[in-house]
């Protein structure tokens, strides 16, 4: 039975189960579903789920998973197990999932299918979870919290802060108001990235609170947990930390307490008359200064004495007018553009040397940005005394009210931001941001300095939406994107790892059985092979090498090219040689090709090509003892295979040293048109045993032309076409070396 573990004060849901994998009945309740055949379905059910909002992660353990045998995953959600919503994919993150209203029961279905082209074997789920999100009912209106007996409150305040110290607590109980009473529990938690993630809830005390390190350059936002398992109903009208703070929601307000209520009172900071009784403060969270800041003794004057004073600095109506003024010609005039936020990960910060390697690109949101005199800097590279600029940068402008309405007080252009141009489809990265304080040093808007954008490694998505969206934008933009095949290959040529990989590692073959001789193979100067596999020292038939499952998976525009060099001990009638050995029985697919009586014969999947060496088919066609490379081209884009077997160009095999060249001699040749061919297999590739020696077994992704025939077949070490290569095997003896514990 699974199970749900439901946690209101993070808010999040997990469903998961354990199967008994050992389990012989299919019927038993805590038994594997299995999956036989293709189409198989199973469909789990979850009803009454209550105050779940969405369905975020699911994962899953199976048994019997291939490429050709596997298992595609749905899900589909209901509010009253009638109507249900359409089969949707369910992935590891959710993406997607349909609004629903929290204060209806969510039903939950969630259904695996079988799929691939394999019909033998079976599937078998071991475990799965399902993670959500729940709602959580926080509360921030900022008034008095009641509770009654045996419910539970987060309260969120309302107000963001940069917190320098925090020396005590307070809290105000219209009902209690000198203890709480007995079974009253208040833990906190709080957040410094703007909610992404939170602390770990903790009992609210005022040794627990100021003993926290707090970031005082990061804003701070804090949660309360207030559960009441008391006897009797209660209320909690305020509760204020009390230190040395800065109101980020009220403009960078000077504070000493930092409450839940816009109008907060406070037993701690307050006035005295003038016989000296303490007055408690009802109002310290509200904005004008005076006492609402900063603790005195002194009466503050009163705002009708205020307005009688002479202040030449006060210029509110113009720098609203201001503010106005700029908003609104920026969305008449301004450009439109999409702006990705970006967010300091505190894993990447250097207390040394005061920076953040690391960034998260946090949400994103449409703005409207002016540029300065309107000029897009061109591509052009720039060069001065002190510096050289591939590219321009330019001047940006965003108004300050603007920005916070779209991504919050709490956030303010920086280093590592990027935006989006829709109109010019173009991406730029803010390398400097500041305010701007021009008129009654007011700052209306943030000045930003743009250039080139550039992807970077240590900048990444936080979420799968964000992640979406910088995809589609910079889809076929980067050199990765456009260039990325031809990088691999070139990488591929010049550092060939398995055909220069120590010889007491082995990456290539899987198993050998066929013994390895030494033997030189020369080709005028030019040393073709040093050893070689003797596979009359395995039973005929069977497997000779055995190579590592290369890509199982063959399309019709797929080409390939073999190569192998042999040598016949016993050249007779009816007898069988293997020249490579890649099908599957079972499924009847998968390639491979074989010498018998004179007669070349290449196996695609259900269909056989014959290559006729010669009309006697008596085995005469080829000399024993002699050395040849056979060459098959299977051009599947042309439909045509080419089939090729040279020899070095001597009667006498141990003149080839001697010659004065290397070009090879065409001893046969054969061109055949086919019907291209797909597979999907599990085999591995094998040369099978026969009356014969082979060595420079090669395998590639493309054909190889016929003028390039003597210089690949000569080849001891594969160059710059390595770039082609699937494999190479030069029949190398492996080293086995003792392992010695470490440090010893």
């Amino acid at each position: 039975m699974y199970s749900i573990v439901s946690n209101s004060s993070f808010g999040k849901i997990t469903i998961s189960d354990k199967f008994d994998v050992y389990g012989t009945n299919s019927t038993a309740p805590d038994a594997c579903p299995v999956f036989l055949a293709p189409n198989d379905e199973y469909i789990l059910t979850f009803p009454d789920l209550e105050n779940v909002t969405k369905i975020t992660k699911f994962s899953y353990d199976t048994l019997g998973l291939n490429d050709t045998r596997y298992l595609t995953q749905f899900f589909r959600i209901s509010n009253n197990m009638v109507n249900w919503s359409e089969w949707l994919p369910l992935n590891r993150s959710v993406d997607g999932f349909p609004q629903l209203d929290p204060k209806e029961k969510l039903h939950l279905e969630i259904k695996w299918q079988r799929k691939g082209t394999s019909t033998v074997g079976s599937i078998k789920i071991i475990e799965y979870k399902i993670e959500g999100e729940i709602d959580r009912f926080v509360e921030n209106l900022g008034s008095t919290i009641n509770l009654s007996v045996g419910q539970m409150k987060i309260i969120q305040s309302p107000f963001i802060f940069k917190v320098f110290s925090i020396s005590d607590i307070e809290i105000i109980s219209t009902s209690h108001p000198d203890v709480l009473p007995s079974g009253v529990s208040i833990k906190y938690r709080y957040s410094q990235d703007s909610t992404r993630t939170w602390s770990k809830w903790e009992p609210l005390s005022k040794e627990n609170i100021t003993s926290v390190r707090i970031n005082p350059i990061r804003f701070f936002q804090i949660e309360y947990m207030i559960e009441n398992n008391s006897n009797t109903s209660m209320s909690i009208q305020d509760i204020n930390l009390i230190g040395d703070f800065q109101n980020v929601s009220n403009d960078y307000q000077k504070s000493n307490l930092f409450g839940v209520r816009e109008c907060c009172q406070s037993n701690l900071y307050g006035s005295y008359d003038k016989n000296g009784n303490f007055i408690p403060n009802t109002n310290l969270n509200s904005s004008g200064g005076g006492p609402a800041c900063d603790v005195n003794v002194f009466k503050p004057m009163s705002d009708d004495e205020k307005a009688n004073l002479y202040n030449p600095y006060a210029q509110n109506t113009a720098v609203k007018l201001l503010e106005k003024l700029s908003n609104d010609s920026q969305q008449m005039f301004g450009h439109q553009v999409i702006y990705f936020a970006t967010d300091p990960d505190k894993k990447g910060q250097d207390h040394i040397l005061n920076e953040y390697q690391l960034y998260n690109i946090v949400c994103q949101g449409d703005l409207k940005v002016s540029i300065e005199g309107n000029n897009f800097p061109d591509s052009q590279i720039v060069m001065n005394q002190f510096d050289l600029n591939l590219f321009e940068t330019m001047e940006a402008h965003i108004t300050k009210q603007q920005f916070k309405q779209v991504f919050g007080v709490q956030r303010r252009p920086s280093k590592e931001d990027f935006l989006y141009f829709c109109n010019l489809n173009r991406m730029y990265q803010v390398d400097h941001a500041q305010q701007f304080r021009g008129f009654n040093n007011n700052a209306v808007y943030y000045k930003l300095i743009l250039k080139k954008y550039t992807q970077k490694s240590n900048v990444q998505p936080a979420s799968d939406e964000v992640k979406n969206t910088i995809d589609k934008l910079t889809k076929n933009t980067t050199i990765d994107e456009l260039m990325g095949f031809e990088q691999d290959q070139e990488k591929a040529s010049i550092a060939n790892k398995p055909q220069f990989a120590p010889l007491t590692r082995e990456k290539m073959r899987l198993e050998i059985f066929a013994e390895i001789d030494k033997e030189l193979i020369e080709n005028s100067s030019t040393i073709i092979a040093k050893t070689n596999y003797d596979l009359a020292s395995v039973n005929f038939g069977t497997p000779g090498v055995v190579y590592y499952n290369f890509d199982p998976r063959l399309k019709v525009s797929n080409n390939l090219s073999y190569q192998i060099w042999f040598n016949l001990h016993n050249y007779i009638p009816d007898e069988v040689y293997s020249f490579f050995d890649f099908y599957d029985e079972e499924l009847q697919q998968g390639f491979r090709t074989s010498l018998s009586n004179d007669k070349i014969t290449v196996t695609l999947n259900t269909t056989n090509y014959e290559f006729n060496l010669n009309s006697t088919f008596d085995s005469s066609a080829l000399n024993e003892e002699t050395w040849y490379c056979y060459l098959i081209n299977l051009d599947q884009k042309q439909r045509n295979l080419q089939q090729y077997i040279y020899k070095r160009n001597v009667e006498d095999e141990e003149d080839a040293a001697d010659l004065t060249n290397t070009i090879l001699q065409k001893v046969y040749f054969n061109s055949q048109s086919i019907e291209p061919i797909e597979y999907s297999i599990r085999v591995n590739p094998v040369i099978k045993g026969s009356d014969m020696k082979v060595t420079n077994i090669r395998l590639f992704s493309e054909v190889l032309p016929e003028n390039v025939h003597t210089k690949m077949l000569n080849q001891y070490i594969i160059g710059e076409d390595s770039k082609y290569l699937i494999f190479a095997d030069n029949a190398t003896t492996r080293l086995y070396l003792p392992r010695f514990p470490l440090f010893e």
